[in-house]
């Protein structure tokens, strides 16, 4: 008897051991030194779907300035063929990387200097609710962000915008 309840305990004990969350350390995570190499100055372009039918991609010019302020990094963005058109935005890691602003850290891989990461949060797009997945490409000399967004009605899946950027006076 004493042999089967040794045998159910430590089975027991494996079994929760099993369920247990996986630790903070094996969860994707996002630092200020990843966001750091972004640091100065990119030109690139915004494409975006129209948010009027046919709902085709349009495709500006852009330009950026990446500065380090407080616990993050802002994001001055400005189109030169849209001049009253600007935008600066934060993005901040959170204490433990497992947030980026307000988007979870869902994914992240690393290949040549360059960092993916993988993001998730619930939003809104175009007055419908949806979740907005998020994939930001970090290095040196690249730099692109982009949102698709994921419908609660079930509709399908749609590029909303993409960022690509490459270090100013950098091109071939």
């Amino acid at each position: 008897m004493m042999r089967y309840l040794t045998g159910l305990v430590a089975g027991c004990m494996l079994a929760s051991c099993a369920q247990a969350p996986k630790p903070a350390g094996g969860e994707p995570t996002v630092t200020i030194a990843d966001l750091a190499v972004l640091e100065g100055s990119w030109t690139g372009t915004l494409t975006y779907r129209d948010y009027s039918p046919p709902f085709e991609d349009v495709s500006i010019p852009a330009t950026l300035e990446v500065a380090r302020q407080d616990e993050g990094i802002r994001l001055q963005l400005d189109f030169p063929d849209e001049p009253s058109a600007y935008d600066t935005s934060m993005l901040t890691p959170s204490d433990d990387g497992r947030m980026l602003n307000s988007e979870t850290v869902v994914g992240r891989t690393e290949d040549g200097g360059a960092v993916t990461l993988l993001t998730q949060s619930s939003c809104e797009d175009d007055g419908r609710m949806a979740t907005c997945d998020m994939e930001y490409t970090l290095s040196p000399q690249v730099f692109a962000m982009t949102k698709i967004v994921r419908l609660e009605s079930g509709e399908a899946a749609f590029r909303r915008n993409a960022y690509a950027f490459e270090r100013a006076g950098e091109r071939d």
